[in-house]
């Protein structure tokens, strides 16, 4: 077993010389056998060892006993060793956990502290083949996609370290078997034989009865955890080069895709790229993950201009026109704030409401391209019809457009825009006293041209504070 252990870990690249490695050691046969290992290649990789034993207060006595036994065995093998106590019970309850779900994170939240204070680059564990079986059976029964059936990786980063599982490709019989060999004691815990958690389940009723079908059954699992495994990574590799090509904009508010071009990725990269964004920006609810990426495709399918659906807490998907937004906040909050503010001519003023900054500079000359930036508008100062003010849209607003009679609605002028919900929020109305004169990034109004008797030219721009 040592050899194919060493060949993992060459394989795998799992160890390099000169490694700090923490070791997280239970005292039961994985981690003994572990650890045992690691001792044997200490020399050959100069491998600086440290065991943890997290102890989770859940078993009393015995508890204590494997705590001591753990610390006994490291003392007499010359390997360092910490305990940690952790408060199981109370960590579940707080954050809502099953206590099974509350001692892993407490373990992982230990053993990366302790590689953080050793300066261990590296964690070790004692999953093994049956505990690889064991997790992808347990994820299909709870609902998962191909990154489920991938099981459990042999390395993957844990905050800045790295996890390694050396005993991923053994059997657990061939552990035991190289402890007794080896005379590597260990501690059994009781816990472990109990059907109340469904791992135990799994593993002694449901294993059993589908190795009883396969004698094989272990290995054909493992090989579906290999090949998912790699496949999940292509496709999230092709994933990303797929969100890259249709991502409009990206920010701490969220993000905006192009609708057709999501439409046109095939459906497994619709469901990827979806999901993509839902695991970054929110969602933590894994079980409600695949609802909510279906919810997203029908929204971005579906043939009205624009609808949304409400992720969790605050976060939507929004569609809108030829955009797919994913944001948050709440729906139409901007159309109930009201603001009116003089404009400084010349000069700066800041709407807060929107976050924008309007810029009014007067010049006796038509400026160059270069020196505008986008949007803006020009107009003869001196034909305005009034002070000039930025407010905020109100029901019944009508404009002049160039090359008509009359006037049309303000609101009909944005939807024939095409302007998405989202961007008419933040659409102000740039007027001179009663009359509009501008919808920045929209439409400018008839009023006022610029013609060749304009003597003096009013040119405002609008910048984004965000």
């Amino acid at each position: 077993m040592r050899e194919r252990v060493r060949e993992t870990i060459r394989c795998h690249r799992l160890l390099e010389r000169g490694d700090g490695v923490v070791i997280g050691v239970s005292g039961g046969p994985d981690s003994m056998a572990l650890l045992h290992v690691l001792l044997t290649l200490r020399d050959e990789y100069a491998l600086s060892l440290f065991a943890v034993h997290v102890h989770h207060q859940l078993r009393g006595a015995e508890a204590d006993a494997d705590a001591a036994f753990v610390e006994g065995w490291c003392r007499a093998h010359g390997v360092p060793c910490r305990v940690e106590r952790v408060d199981v019970r109370a960590h579940a309850a707080a954050r809502g956990l099953g206590v099974q779900a509350a001692a892993r994170e407490l373990r992982y939240e230990v053993l990366r502290k302790v590689a953080a204070q050793e300066g261990a680059g590296k964690i070790a564990l004692g999953h093994h083949a049956d505990d690889q079986v064991e997790t992808v059976l347990m994820r299909l029964v709870r609902g998962t996609g191909i990154g489920g059936l991938a099981g459990m990786p042999v390395a993957r980063a844990e905050g800045a370290a790295t996890v390694i599982r050396p005993l991923l490709y053994v059997r657990r019989e061939e552990i035991e078997a190289y402890c007794a060999a080896h005379g590597v004691p260990y501690r059994l815990d009781a816990s472990n034989c109990s059907r109340a958690y469904l791992r135990n389940r799994v593993r002694l009723d449901v294993v059993p009865l589908l190795s009883a079908l396969n004698p094989r059954f272990a290995e054909a699992v493992c090989q579906l955890a290999e090949v998912a495994r790699a496949e999940n990574a292509y496709l999230e590799e092709r994933a990303r080069e797929a969100l890259e090509a249709i991502l409009r904009r990206r920010g701490a508010d969220g993000v905006i895709l192009d609708r057709r071009g999501f439409a046109r990725l095939p459906l497994a990269l619709q469901r990827r790229v979806v999901k993509l964004i839902l695991s970054y920006l929110c969602v933590d609810e894994p079980d409600r993950l695949f609802e909510h990426v279906e919810a997203v495709r029908r929204l971005a399918a579906s043939d009205k201009p624009a609808g949304r659906h409400r992720v969790t807490g605050q976060w939507w998907a929004e569609t809108d026109y030829d955009e797919l937004a994913f944001w948050r906040g709440e729906p139409h909050a901007g159309d109930e704030r009201d603001f009116c503010y003089p404009l400084a001519v010349p000069g700066h003023t800041v709407v807060p409401e929107l976050g924008l900054t309007i810029r009014c500079r007067l010049t006796n000359r038509p400026l160059e391209d270069g020196e505008l930036s986008a949007p803006w508008a020009v107009f003869d100062y001196e034909r305005l019809p009034g002070p000039l003010i930025v407010r905020a849209r109100r029901p019944g607003d009508r404009m002049t457009l160039w090359g008509r009679v009359g006037h049309k609605k303000v609101k009909d002028i944005l939807i024939d825009a095409k302007v998405p919900h989202r961007v008419r929020r933040r659409t102000p109305v740039i007027c001179a006293g009663e009359t509009i004169l501008w919808l920045p990034g929209v439409r400018r109004s008839a009023v006022a041209p610029v013609t060749a008797a304009t003597r003096r030219f009013l040119y405002m721009e609008v910048t984004d504070d965000a």
